[in-house]
């Protein structure tokens, strides 16, 4: 064998033995603070984590800061190079009161589950690099999921379905896109609690959340992560205003799915006044008389097309004007 090819199979080998020996350290359980710390052998290594009872998948979130679990739980995470799980599964637990299980939808941790389309964590780290001093003046912060996310705006998205009605009724108010695709209420806690506005002045926000919790969650703990959401941005922007919209209809036909998003709005309609601003449910326009949902206003029966974004661009810019913004 020539040198250069000895030499490069000796870093294959070297490789192949780092990442056997990739491994979380410790998890460390700090009980009174309510908190666990994940330390690996290697600065590089990426820790990915649940904390649904799961071992950890590459669409699991990346572990990028001290886990809270205010109401007790369980953390599984593992060690990953690329997409491989590399070493055991490491489990660490906060005791949970039987009588008062935790809400998935309230306990703030990230998510990797639009990893095909986006990277989750780069999106996070070019929010961070927009919120630093000086950097945004943004006046309107839109939190939301991929409904949000591919409508069209900074930071750019490589998907983008709505631009036309995003650049006639949304960019005139100088507006930072928060959405984030397969996000979940408790995504987008972790957000709002790890930097995402810090440094921030905005005036109002616009807050499209809940639908993909309908998988996992009732409608109650949907309803539950909606308004936790609401709470901690009064917490970190309390002179600002919030824009909450209703859940949007899904599927072609009336389902299951689309009754729990329903139930949800109902729900909303009146806990509105005591965590949010305004209040908007734009579920009709997108119905046409005989139940269905057309192509036309979203492609997938999920994710609105210009044309369904035109409904929901002009009631967010009335509702905008209306505070003088």
């Amino acid at each position: 064998m020539s040198l250069p090819r000895l030499f490069l199979a000796l870093l294959s080998v070297m490789a192949s033995v780092a990442s056997a020996q990739a491994a979380i350290d410790f998890m460390e359980v700090d009980a009174a603070k309510k908190v666990i710390t994940i330390e690996t052998n290697a600065p590089a290594d990426v820790v990915r984590y649940t904390l649904d009872g799961r071992d950890p998948d590459f669409s699991a979130g990346v572990y990028l800061a001290p886990i809270a679990l205010p109401e007790g739980g369980t953390v599984k995470a593992a060690v990953f190079v690329d997409q491989k799980r590399i070493g055991p599964v490491v489990s660490k637990s906060l005791t949970v009161n039987p009588s008062d299980l935790p809400n998935s939808a309230k306990v703030a941790l990230t998510q990797n589950r639009d990893h095909r389309t986006y990277d989750w964590v780069e999106r996070h780290n070019a929010i961070l690099a927009l919120n630093k001093p000086g950097a945004s003046q943004a006046k309107v912060i839109f939190l939301g999921d991929s409904i949000t996310h591919f409508w069209s705006g900074e930071p750019k998205s490589s998907r983008v379905a709505g631009a036309l009605t995003w650049d006639k009724y949304i960019a005139p108010h100088a507006p930072l896109n928060l959405g984030y695709g397969w996000d979940r209420t408790e995504n987008v806690l972790w957000r709002l609690r790890h930097g995402e506005v810090k440094g921030l002045s905005p005036k109002a926000y616009v807050v499209l959340i809940g639908t993909n919790n309908l998988n996992t969650n009732t409608v109650a703990e949907t309803v539950e992560g909606i308004e936790a959401v609401c709470a901690e941005i009064r917490t970190k922007s309390p002179g600002a205003k919030i824009l909450l919209l209703g859940l949007l209809p899904r599927g072609e036909r009336p389902d299951a799915m689309r009754q729990k998003a329903a139930e949800v709005n109902s729900m909303l309609v009146v806990s509105a006044p005591k965590i949010c601003d305004r209040y908007i449910d734009l579920s009709a326009r997108f119905i046409q008389p005989d139940g269905r949902i057309t192509r036309a206003i979203m492609s997938d029966f999920l994710h609105p097309t210009d044309a369904g974004y035109e409904f929901m661009g002009k009631a967010i810019d009335d509702a905008l004007k209306a505070w003088g913004l």
